[in-house]
């Protein structure tokens, strides 16, 4: 109301608070107008002041009196409410509307039973005030239910025009009991009688049936209630994770799409949808969704997840520019530095990684992951002595850290240093967790440092066993049987160790190779590549044959079927997987159905089937590997009936066996020192064809005896 309407009302006498007739009763009135527009500007201390201060000029006012109880209760000054509550039920006894206020003060105070009978009293004395009646209710039910529902069928055979909010009532009375399918019945009652102001009762009629686990149903209400009310941003996301939660996907990404259309950069609608992405894989679009977010600015958490997003799509630039983004906006948040050091690591900036974690280690110095970086990244800039501190303070705040024990064990080892302090730490490692091949590595590398190569080699030798294709592990076990002067066994190392990448293993064991025979080179070389190439018992699956005989390219569908010793199976497939025609070859034999192809002839069609499938079951069964002379030179093994190309990385690049095609081996399979090709390329004088096999089931044969450098 305006300034007027309001000061007509005051000068209306309220029932049972009659104008005073005191001289100074207009100056309290013009008191109290300024407190009341000073309250609608939101000045609510400078208003209770005006109403103090409109008070003691008319103390007899139990209008003033309430309306700075309710005042003080809005500021939750709790004393003074109660103060302004009481002096008002003092001035107004009769009026059921000083109680009222007197028990909303009560409640807020925390006295119930207090508050039920102030509340109690004012129903006496205005028995049809609603408000009045459902705040008993709500206070009797939870120590008296049948009375709290008695009370509110009472009032509803009184008046049948409430049935509505009655109805909701006792859905309320009902749910606080966990008689949920009740309840829900009430709500719907409720809602049907009252369905143009059916909000409270929508919302709690869709909470019921969520607590039913009836998710359908929920969704089903909050959908009715978005149709009124479509800028409910809170319940749309809401109703989003209802039906995500009840595998509704499809349905759950239009409603946050939808959110998000409503109102550009929500939080929960971005948020959802990158994490929809995610779960994809497709991180690009999961940051590209996350970027719109309007809480970027204010959540540095959100910025963490944008950049993980951003370093798993290889948007490595995009995410280091939003963690130096995030460092600049919150400059103190360790996580943000946390993780900016680990960018600026992998981007080799090791200085600026090791800065930033010696600043969050100022703010907690307890961060285990933040010392461990840091501790590494020194390490691996060879900066031992800094290093070193780091992480001996890892050990001192937890003792049977093995990482940290093998770690610095090994690092002080690989230099020299602190020899049996090092091998103290390893043993520690070793005791936490036996097993573990790389402490055994790095047991056998201290021991070797030590002057104590054999037994350096017997632990090296059980690491080999549990990392076979750890290319460090190999390096270290060549170095050992070197030094002991076992050369064969260091050069078969050393190969093992150049074909899983090891830096510097060709260099040292072509050093060793050249004070040798090529006859015994040949040896170690067929001896190799039977370890690494040999032993497929089984490979099967569908391939794509292809290539030309002649000028007529072909391509075919295949099914493949390998068997040790050396059987071979090659099925042309039709439509729906249909056997046309196969070929076999069984050791030395080779048939094939007749099978023709417009524009190729027969004979040469066979020929060069044969050719192919010839190589490719001979590479399988390990022909080019077994036993007999051999002898290695200028990087290729020769040997009765094959001739082998050698590789860079010691695998087998070329096979060719006398007088047939040059077979090329590729996508191997691996399995420990196994390396099984899935894919051939062969070439003969009017023919090229490949197999590839990618997703070939492959099977490989435990080696019949252990290999001569994993011996002790």
């Amino acid at each position: 109301m305006n300034a007027l309407t309001l000061l007509a009302v005051l000068l209306v006498p309220v029932r049972a608070d009659p104008a005073p007739a005191a001289p100074d009763a207009r100056a309290a009135q013009v008191e109290y107008l300024r407190g009341s527009l000073l309250e609608r500007r939101g000045a609510y201390s400078e208003a209770l002041a005006a109403y103090e201060k409109a008070f003691a000029l008319d103390p007899t006012s139990a209008f003033i009196a309430g309306e700075a109880a309710d005042l003080a209760l809005e500021l939750q000054d709790l004393d003074s409410a109660e103060k302004w509550a009481r002096r008002r039920l003092a001035l107004a006894p009769e009026d059921a509307r000083s109680r009222e206020i007197l028990g909303q003060v009560l409640v807020a105070r925390g006295d119930p039973e207090g508050a039920r009978v102030e509340y109690e009293q004012a129903l006496k004395e205005d028995p049809s005030s609603e408000d009045t009646l459902f705040a008993v209710v709500e206070l009797t039910a939870a120590r008296d239910p049948k009375r709290a529902r008695a009370m509110l069928e009472d009032f509803r055979a009184r008046n049948p025009d409430r049935q509505a909010r009655v109805l909701f009532e006792l859905g309320r009375l009902d749910a606080a009991r966990g008689r949920l399918p009740r309840a829900a019945d009430e709500f719907k009652k409720a809602v049907a009688l009252d369905d143009a102001d059916s909000g409270p009762a929508r919302e709690a009629l869709a909470q019921t049936y969520e607590m039913m686990h009836d998710t359908d149903a929920a969704v089903a209400v909050d959908l009715q209630i978005l149709q009124d009310d479509p800028e409910a941003l809170e319940l749309r996301a809401h109703v989003g994770e209802l039906q995500q939660a009840a595998g509704r996907m499809d349905d759950a990404r239009a409603t946050f799409r939808e959110l998000e259309r409503r109102h550009p950069g929500d939080p929960a609608a971005c948020s959802w949808l990158a994490a929809d992405a995610e779960q994809k894989k497709d991180f690009a679009g999961a940051a590209a969704q996350l970027a719109k977010s309007s809480a970027l600015a204010e959540d540095p958490t959100l910025n963490l997840r944008l950049s993980y997003y951003q370093i798993q799509s290889g948007d490595t630039k995009a995410a280091m520019a939003t963690l130096l983004a995030a460092r600049k906006r919150w400059p103190k948040d360790d996580r943000v530095a946390y993780y900016l050091a680990l960018g600026e690591d992998d981007q080799g900036r090791h200085e600026e990684a090791a800065e930033l974690l010696r600043e969050v280690l100022a703010v907690k110095p307890d961060d285990r992951d933040a010392r461990w970086q840091l501790a590494v990244i020194l390490e691996r800039l060879n900066r031992i002595k800094e290093a070193e501190p780091e992480f001996r303070r890892l050990i001192a705040d937890k003792p049977d850290d093995a990482a940290a024990l093998n770690y610095l064990g090994y690092s002080l080892a690989d230099r020299g240093l602190e020899l049996d302090d090092a091998r103290s730490l390893i043993a520690r490692a070793l005791a936490l967790d036996p097993s573990n091949a790389a402490y055994q590595d790095s047991m056998g590398w201290v021991l070797f440092k030590l002057k104590r190569s054999t037994e350096a080699a017997a632990e090296l030798a059980l690491a080999a066993r549990s990392l076979p294709d750890d290319d460090e592990v190999w390096g270290h076990l060549a170095a050992v049987r070197e030094a002991l002067g076992e050369t064969d066994l260091a050069w078969r190392a050393w190969r093992l160790s150049q074909s899983f990448g090891g830096a510097s293993a060709r260099a040292r064991a072509d050093a060793l190779e050249k004070k040798m025979t090529p006859e015994h080179a040949g040896e170690l070389w067929r001896e190799h590549l039977a370890a690494i190439h040999g032993g497929a018992r089984r490979l099967a699956g569908v391939c794509v044959f292809q290539g030309k005989v002649g000028e007529r390219e072909l391509t075919m569908k295949t099914m493949l079927d390998f068997r040790a010793p050396k059987r071979l199976t090659l099925e042309i497939l039709g439509p729906l997987f249909t056997p046309l025609a196969r070929a076999t070859v069984d050791g030395s034999d080779f048939r094939m159905d007749d099978f023709r192809v417009d524009g190729i002839d027969d004979a040469k069609l066979r020929a060069a089937a044969r050719g192919a499938l010839d190589a490719i079951a001979g590479a399988l069964a390990g022909d080019p590997y077994a036993p007999g002379p051999a002898r290695a030179a200028g990087g290729v093994l020769t040997r009765p009936g094959w001739r082998v190309d050698l590789g860079s990385d010691a695998l087998a690049r070329a096979l060719a066996p006398d007088g047939g095609p040059t077979l090329t081996p590729a996508d191997f399979f691996k399995n420990r020192l196994r390396r099984v090709p899935r894919s051939f390329k062969a070439g003969g004088a009017f023919w090229d064809l490949s197999l590839s096999c990618p997703e070939a089931k492959v099977e490989v044969a435990a080696p019949d005896e252990p290999l001569p450098e994993l011996q002790p």
